[in-house]
């Protein structure tokens, strides 16, 4: 038999039913993931934002166009209701930088807990089974 693992994925949503706006959710923006936030691509991109402070070198490091580095960020704004960054326009010669704002680093610590716990769970399993805590 081939290796075999076990992988997991989690995601922020929003708890609140999704807005009915007429339309028809089409391809992606089903009405199951209407209340998404984030998961591990803008976790990533949060992440990368605040290590560098930059869009533009955060998307590059991801492998982003920057247009879709920034749709995301304002893509989070609108489902959040308020700025999950913020940017801040630099001199004379530019050098601006992008900061995570007290929401952003909320929903990024969010989702690091429990990516971190799913990952101790699965690494923990043969343990946790044992301990009989499931049954």
């Amino acid at each position: 038999m081939k290796n075999l693992r076990v992988r997991h994925r989690i995601w922020i949503e929003i708890d609140e039913p999704p807005k009915d706006d007429g339309e028809q959710p089409r391809g992606r923006r089903k009405k199951e993931t209407q209340g998404f936030i984030v998961g591990p691509g803008v976790s990533k991109l949060l992440a990368e934002i605040k290590a560098t402070r930059s869009l533009t070198q955060a998307a590059e490091k991801l492998g982003y166009s920057y247009k879709y580095a920034w749709d995301r960020t304002q893509k989070l704004k609108e489902r959040l209701g308020e700025d999950a960054v913020e940017a801040h326009k630099g001199g004379k010669g530019g050098g601006g930088e992008m900061l995570l704002t007290e929401v952003g680093e909320k929903v990024l610590q969010m989702y690091d807990d429990w990516d971190r716990f799913f990952k101790k769970c699965v690494e923990k399993k043969d343990e946790i089974i044992r301990s009989g805590i499931l049954t």
